[in-house]
């Protein structure tokens, strides 16, 4: 009998079972491709497998109550998935769903599948192939008594960070496939922000390839190391079959799978400021319309001065660090909100936690964010453990306006500055807005000296 199965053999799938496999766990494989089934190998010591094309075999080859780990295409293959194993199973038997789910859908599974007593945890996974394979980050959401169930399992293949799992249950229904969402906004934005300082590297001050990469190295002794800055450094070292670098090669359109959009709209649904990656995403729409760019740079002049920093290191990294320290900032938020109105209680220092080793966008800036936590303040922004920023300002701003002179364009950079600055904005110029639209549209405003709502003849 096995402890568990993996139900789907892609790359991720076939990942997560290797490590299930090397912490000693027998492990159920299913597949419907026979050919993925057979290309599945395992070389380690642990021979407790078996790949299943039948899953009736599949299920009765569980121990109970039997745990079902699901990693496949997010979507409607989750639904009919789950809808063809409910006949085979029992009151306590667990579904998981370790895919990039929109939390909506998870919180429908849960409620759907307590119509058969069954348990259902939404993960949100984080780390690729190699973090499936060595310990990933998981977010858990979902029944609280399937994860009572799986918790030891699940830590024990999860990262960990100075001892401890980086694997926790952060709340019921899709709270765990919500973080995950804001998980890769964050993401989405810490990318954009270190390809503007590529860009004002490259194109604005014209450093040599091997001075980029050696400045970008030289940041892993500061709050900037990263996965994502260990990769940038792998990226930009890479060199193609001709021996030249690969990066200059490769076609400047991004591609993206939605969970960013998804982010977006949920922070337009729930009223939360989040520029940085919202200009991150739209970067990446952008990006596709080539033709237009193309065309753009040979007919859109402009005046260029050319761009000179007094201490380009630590300039480009104080610009960097305020921009990534304002995306986390924008994710935690969003993360606070829906969990107020979906009513999770999410802890926000346990999300912190987790992402802290095997995940994206792990680094050690989240010791001083876990810490600013503490205070338990609306925005991290505002905490005295964040206050460093400040020291960070006068930097930031001269990159950004430099870089403007030079007509470079740095979205993700210039959109994060604007959230920096309308957090310290004691008094914004929506007043005006207000009074705009009560002229035009009697919408009626609200006074600083009186309470009530007014509306006035204003012509």
């Amino acid at each position: 009998m096995y402890s568990i199965a993996i139900y789907g053999l892609g790359v991720m799938g076939s990942s997560l079972a290797k490590n299930l496999l090397s912490k000693g766990y027998s492990t159920a494989l299913f597949s419907k491709s026979d050919e993925e089934g057979k290309r599945f190998c395992y070389d380690g010591i642990n021979k407790d497998w078996k790949v299943f094309s039948d899953e009736k075999k599949l299920v009765s080859s569980l121990v109970s109550p039997r745990i079902i780990f699901l990693m496949i295409t997010s979507g409607s293959p989750v639904d009919e998935v789950i809808e063809s194993l409910i006949p085979s199973l029992n009151s306590g038997d667990i579904i998981i769903d370790g895919g990039n789910s929109h939390y909506t859908d998870t919180s429908k599974r849960v409620e759907y599948l307590k119509n058969w007593q069954i348990n259902y945890l939404g993960i949100g996974v984080s780390g690729g192939e190699k973090g499936a394979l060595i310990g990933p980050s998981m977010m858990v959401g979902g029944s609280r008594e399937a994860w009572e169930v799986s918790k030891e399992l699940l830590q024990k293949i999860s990262a960990i960070y100075r001892g401890q799992s980086c694997c926790n249950y952060l709340g019921p229904k899709g709270a765990g496939h919500f973080v995950k969402m804001v998980h890769n906004g964050i993401e989405y934005a810490i990318l954009q922000l270190i390809a503007d300082i590529y860009t004002i590297m490259n194109q604005g001050l014209g450093l040599s390839h091997n001075n980029i990469i050696n400045t970008f190295m030289k940041w892993k002794t500061s709050k900037l190391n990263s996965y994502l800055l260990d990769i940038t450094i792998d990226v930009l070292s890479k060199k193609d079959e001709d021996g030249k670098i690969l990066i200059s090669k490769i076609l400047d359109v991004a591609k993206q799978k939605g969970t960013g959009s998804w982010t977006l709209q949920e922070a337009m649904k729930r009223g939360v400021y989040v520029p940085t990656i919202c200009e991150s995403v739209f970067a990446r729409y952008f990006s596709a319309n080539r033709e237009l760019r193309i065309e753009g740079s040979n007919t859109l002049s402009a005046t260029v001065r050319p761009m000179e920093l007094d201490n380009i290191q630590e300039q480009l990294k104080d610009a960097l660090l305020s921009g990534i320290i304002c995306s986390y900032a924008q994710g935690l938020e969003l993360i606070s909100v829906a969990s107020r109105e979906e009513d999770w209680n999410i802890d926000l220092k346990e999300v912190v936690s987790v992402w802290r080793e095997g995940c994206i966008i792990s680094g050690d800036l989240l010791i001083d964010i876990l810490d600013s936590l503490e205070e338990n303040k609306q925005n991290i922004l505002i905490t005295k453990k964040m206050l460093f920023i400040t020291d960070l300002e006068s930097s930031w701003r001269e990159v950004i306006v430099k870089a403007q002179q030079a007509a470079l364009a740095i979205p993700t950079l210039i959109s994060t500055l604007y959230y920096y600055d309308s957090c310290r904005a004691k008094l914004m110029s929506v007043n005006l807005i207000q009074g705009l639209r009560d002229c035009f549209g009697a919408h009626g405003y609200e006074r600083v000296d009186k309470e009530g709502v007014f509306h006035t003849d204003w012509q």
